[in-house]
């Protein structure tokens, strides 16, 4: 056995990352297309390695990818790229792109049908560039200055890995739906679990009866005051409430878009501005972008919103007769949107803790906002950290990497 094989080989064996379920053929092509469907929908810079023995079920998806011009295909069965082939079972898929990289491995040479195999699958790690330089070892063409300009900083990432799980959260979802036999990244609640299962669903249920119901008033109130404005917050914030109601049935739900992020805060800063009043507080957007910065940021909408909204929440409800100062501004690769308020500092043991769950320093709080806040950024490559918190200011600051980086 060659050192490339004998090297992937341990990865398969030795590492924690490997699924323990065997996987159909027809499960690992499902993996396989979830994993390259978003690169060639929207035609994301890439390049990919690849070493299929059997194209079945993905020959249309390596076309669209091969035909695109910002995706570079490479196939190590082909005698101009592979300096030889005798992997024997063993497929691999190794990709790199402006959004994650990612290495998928399964070798069929251990199940005596060659039906079945168990798979390897790491995402934005620094290993997948070990798997990359062992292809570069076993190929006619160094490719590694166009591998490595891809930015790892943007692929080592946490959001990316969240990607990838609501990628294959979708994969089983799908295999569910057309009876697949194999089920290995499902996950089935143990006993003690079900009751408090169904507990959630069935109060999930009666909120969504009455966030209808409020939806309904809204509309009327809009109607017979002709306050548009008013009814349209109201519905912003039933729509919050139901993205809230998804996340007790689904933890990894996802829907990434490129937007410009100071159209989404004036949504947040909108529905503030009544309810601040109650403090004698007043919030003020302000946007110190350049004017012709049209960098877009990649983010679920709903997840930035309930962060935003959390943050001005809990500024507003720790001063008074104050200014709340949401101020958006970015540099060469980040948006960053800073939240202050001027009222009385946070001490010093407080701010140690401020993000973990189940923290609060309010008798009725149940301490996971800021643990959320800080999960949801880290599913859209954010960030958030207490940056001041003295006489003059207490100032939180949210990062947002930029699409397209200076």
């Amino acid at each position: 056995m060659d050192k490339f094989q004998k090297n992937l080989k341990n990865l398969i064996l030795s590492d924690d990352r490997l699924i323990k379920s065997l996987f159909s053929k027809k499960s690992i092509v499902s993996i396989v297309r979830c994993m390259l469907e978003p690169l060639a929908n929207e035609n994301v810079p890439s390049m990919i390695f690849h070493r299929f023995k059997n194209t079945d079920g993905l020959d249309g998806i390596i076309k669209r990818l091969e035909y695109s011009r910002n995706i570079e295909m490479y196939n190590f069965l082909d005698p101009d790229i592979a300096i030889r082939d005798d992997l024997v079972e063993l497929e691999f898929i190794l990709l790199t792109s402006s959004r994650y990289n990612a290495v998928f491995i399964w070798d069929y040479s251990d199940d005596p049908k060659k039906e079945n195999s168990h798979i390897y699958f790491m995402v934005n790690s620094k290993s997948v560039n070990q798997v990359f330089e062992l292809l570069m070892e076993n190929s006619k063409k160094d490719l590694s200055e166009k591998f490595y300009s891809y930015k790892p900083e943007r692929r080592e990432n946490e959001l990316l890995n969240a990607c990838i799980a609501n990628i294959l959260k979708n994969f089983n979802e799908a295999a569910s739906e057309n009876e697949f036999k194999d089920q290995a990244l499902s996950y089935e609640p143990k006993d003690d679990c079900r009751e408090l299962k169904d507990k959630i669903r069935h109060t999930s249920h009666e909120i969504r009866n009455q966030l209808s119901v409020l939806d309904i008033y809204s509309k009327i109130l809009e109607k017979k005051f002709a306050d548009d404005k008013t009814s349209s917050l109201i519905r912003k914030s039933i729509s919050l409430i139901a993205m809230e109601l998804n996340e007790l049935k689904q933890f990894e739900n996802l829907n990434l878009k490129e937007m410009l992020i100071e159209d989404v805060i004036p949504h947040s800063v909108e529905m503030f501005e009544e309810i601040v009043k109650q403090n004698n507080n007043k919030i003020i957007f302000i946007n110190s972008t350049l004017e012709n910065d049209k960098r877009k940021v990649l983010i679920d909408e709903g997840k930035f919103l309930s962060v935003l909204n959390n943050v001005i929440k809990n500024a507003n409800q720790f001063t008074s007769d104050d200014e709340i100062i949401v101020e958006l501004s970015k540099d060469d690769s980040n948006a960053k949107i800073s939240i202050q308020n001027h009222g009385e500092a946070i001490d010093e043991e407080t701010k140690s803790k401020i993000f973990k769950d189940g923290f609060t320093t309010r008798e009725e709080g149940f301490g996971i906002g800021l643990s959320v806040c800080r999960k949801y950024l880290a599913e859209q490559l954010g960030t958030i950290e207490l940056t001041s918190s003295d006489e003059e200011k207490t100032e939180f600051l949210i990062k947002l990497p930029l699409i397209d980086i200076v």
